[in-house]
């Protein structure tokens, strides 16, 4: 019971302590640039915009030169480091290696962080005082050549630690639907702070009886994969109903903007981003690209929550490392399942779900630009 109880604080303690997004570290950056000398050339800098509204004039301009792949890559590289912390509490460890000797997973090489062309990091970061992981799926070309629309879909971490001012932002939007997809003793425990615009959804995706906890030993290379991979393969093969009921309220044009979001905004929020970009036309290698995004705040998640996870566990940080980022081929058990089975992911909702054609073509209507 203790280790169900623990992996709980593992997917949930980013709730309880506010944490600085990456983007704004490299903002703040960016801004002391402008009273010094510059180094190098600004071709490798990521530059990032200010959260506008959809129909600011900033959307219909195109992302920078820095924002191509090969220079996000460059940047990301060397800017992307954990949180500032006195040597002796850092939780990373040079050259990925861990003090037993084991080669750590590398979230953020060029096979866990995919960037593309569309990848616009200044629009897609949703950037609040107290969030790690929120984004927007909008931006990237579906069916027909047709974009999908900023700011009507926006992809989470759990909401229990947002500001005053992080909830006027989505007031200000004018948030309409909430999706929670933790279970319902979690989102007792740490309840989304949202705005009175908003209506709030609970629809766990997961039991404790799914996990199977009681018998796992995460100090063992490859059993935090192994648990990962499991989850994938239930949210997938028995809970597409639970996705679908998201879905439904997609086909109103008056429903939006909506927010779903799980614990840390990565799992069950990225195979519903998988489904819903999937049914807009995207090409996986593009969804996959949009969800390794998560990999950005490995090192705060890390960071923030490896000495709690060790002390709950009893055992070192660096057996927990994998809880903290995404694996592509997390994500593939999902396309490798639903494509294997089914052809493609409107043949698998609807076999697998109420949903019919014409409820897609009223999403792609809602949600692409003409």
């Amino acid at each position: 019971m203790k280790k169900a109880t623990t992996i709980a604080i593992i997917a949930g303690a980013a709730a309880t302590i506010p944490a600085y997004f990456l983007v704004r570290k490299l903002m703040q950056k960016k801004q002391l640039a402008k009273t010094e000398p510059k180094l190098e050339s600004p071709s490798n800098e990521i530059k990032f915009k200010e959260v506008l509204p959809e129909n600011s004039p900033a959307d219909t301009q195109s992302a920078s030169g820095s924002s191509e792949p090969a220079n996000l890559i460059n940047a990301i590289k060397a800017e992307v480091h954990p949180i500032a912390k006195p040597a002796k509490d850092k939780l990373t460890y040079p050259g990925l290696i861990a003090p037993n000797g084991r080669i750590l997973y590398n979230f953020k090489d060029e096979n866990n962080l995919i960037f593309c062309e569309e990848t616009q990091l200044g629009k897609r970061l949703i950037q609040l005082e107290n969030s790690i992981n929120i984004r927007d799926i909008g931006g990237y070309t579906g069916m027909d050549g047709r974009k999908i629309k900023w700011r009507k879909i926006i992809r989470s971490e759990e909401l229990a630690h947002l500001s005053d001012k992080d909830v006027a932002y989505f007031a200000a939007l004018r948030l309409k639907h909430v999706f929670d997809f933790r279970n319902k003793s979690k989102s007792e425990r740490q309840a989304d702070r949202l705005p009175k615009t908003a209506e709030y959804h609970l629809l766990p995706i997961f039991s404790s009886a799914d996990m199977g906890l009681d018998h796992k030993d995460f100090t063992q290379p490859g059993v935090v994969d192994e648990f990962m991979r499991h989850i994938y393969k239930i949210q997938t093969e028995d809970r597409a109903q639970i996705f679908a009921e998201v879905l439904k309220y997609l086909t109103e044009s008056s429903e939006y903007p909506i927010l779903y979001h799980c614990t840390n905004g990565k799992d069950r929020t990225g195979f519903m981003t998988y489904l819903i970009l999937s049914i807009l036309g995207v090409p996986e290698n593009v969804i996959l690209s949009d969800y390794t995004l998560t990999n950005l705040t490995f090192d705060e998640s890390y960071n923030l929550l490896g000495n709690i996870m060790s002390e709950e566990l009893g055992i070192e940080s660096y057996h927990l490392w994998e809880f903290y980022g995404v694996k592509p081929d997390w994500l593939k058990i999902s396309m490798d399942y639903v494509n294997s089975n089914f052809g493609n992911v409107e043949t698998y909702l609807m076999e697998q779900t109420d949903l019919r054609e014409k409820d897609f073509k009223k999403i792609r209507d809602n949600l692409l630009a003409k």
